[in-house]
C-alpha cells in the first residue's frame, strides 16, 4: 500500500468522478452545483495544461530554444491572472480577500519574470527543473485566488 498523498489534480479528478456518479437523469444537479462543476472542470484543464508545459520543457541551455517554451508558459500564466474573473465580489470582506490573493498572485508572476529576465541555465536540465519550480510556485497562489472567486472545498483523505 502506497503512502503517497494524492496530487491536487488527482483530488479534482476524484471530485469530478464523484459528481458524475452522483448525478443522473433522475437526480439532476442544482444550478449552484453546476456552477461549481464548471469551475472544477476549468481547474482540471489548467492543471493538465501546466503539467504538460512542465513535461514538455526542453532539455537545453540554448536560450533560442528555451525562450519559445518560456513565452508560451508566460503567456498562459498571464492569461490566467485575468481569465474568468467573475462574478464581481459584492461583500467587502470577499473583495479584500480577492484583492489580497490577486496581489499575491501578481507578486509570484513578477518574481519569476525578474528571474527569467536575465536567465542563463548552467546545464541542459536546469531550465526543465526551474520552469517546473516556477509552475509549482504559481499554482498555490492561483488556486488561492480562484478560491476567492469560486471556492472548491476538498476533503483530506486519510
Amino acid at each position: 500500500m502506497s503512502n503517497t498523498k494524492p496530487t491536487l489534480l488527482e483530488k479534482y479528478w476524484k471530485k469530478k468522478l464523484d459528481f458524475n456518479e452522483s448525478h443522473t437523469a433522475e437526480n439532476m444537479p442544482e444550478p449552484l452545483q453546476l456552477w461549481n462543476f464548471q469551475e472544477l472542470l476549468y481547474r482540471i484543464e489548467v492543471l493538465e495544461v501546466l503539467k504538460q508545459f512542465k513535461d514538455a520543457a526542453p532539455l537545453s541551455n540554448d536560450m533560442k530554444v528555451l525562450i519559445k517554451h518560456y513565452k508560451v508558459v508566460d503567456f498562459y500564466i498571464e492569461n490566467l491572472k485575468k481569465d474568468r474573473d467573475l462574478p464581481a465580489a459584492t461583500k467587502e470582506e470577499i473583495k479584500k480577500q480577492r484583492e489580497t490573493a490577486l496581489a499575491g498572485l501578481c507578486s509570484v508572476v513578477n518574481d519569476y519574470k525578474k528571474r527569467y529576465g536575465s536567465y542563463k541555465p548552467q546545464s541542459p536540465e536546469q531550465y526543465q527543473k526551474d520552469i517546473g519550480h516556477t509552475i509549482s510556485t504559481f499554482l498555490p497562489a492561483w488556486i488561492q485566488y480562484r478560491n476567492t472567486i469560486n471556492e472548491i472545498k476538498l476533503t483530506e483523505e486519510k
